[in-house]
């Protein structure tokens, strides 16, 4: 990734997150993200109940897609996807989403985190 292109990741913007139903329809939902570039992951924090979680959930390994965009620019991180209850993960979540968004997020019942190992980056004009 260019030094540009993780500049723009930094930024506290929100993203579409593209998932596959199970008919292989595409599903885009605008999503608030942390990019944790040593891991080389995504984290976005959710409920079990959206239709993003259950289709990550219809297919082990599931592929997604993550783009931030702003004017011209924009980056979009590919990889493979699961979805976590565990307390330890939803916590580094909220901890990370916290210090990206300078406020904590909702804790609404049955959140889970949408972890995403990234293995492809696209980008333009950043």
């Amino acid at each position: 990734m260019s030094p540009s292109a993780a500049a723009f990741l930094a930024a506290p913007h929100t993203a579409v997150l593209t998932t596959l139903r199970p008919d292989g329809s595409p599903h885009l939902t605008p999503v608030r993200f942390t990019w944790d570039p040593r891991a080389g992951l995504v984290r976005v924090l959710t409920v079990n109940t959206t239709r993003k979680v259950k289709n990550v959930l219809a297919t082990p390994d599931a592929r997604v897609a993550l783009c931030q965009v702003d004017g011209f620019a924009w980056v979009a991180l590919e990889g493979t996807a699961r979805v976590s209850d565990d307390p330890r993960r939803v916590a580094e979540g909220v901890r990370r989403y916290s210090e990206r968004y300078f406020s904590g997020p909702p804790n609404p019942p049955g959140r889970v985190v949408v972890e995403i190992d990234i293995d492809r980056v696209l980008s333009l004009n950043c």
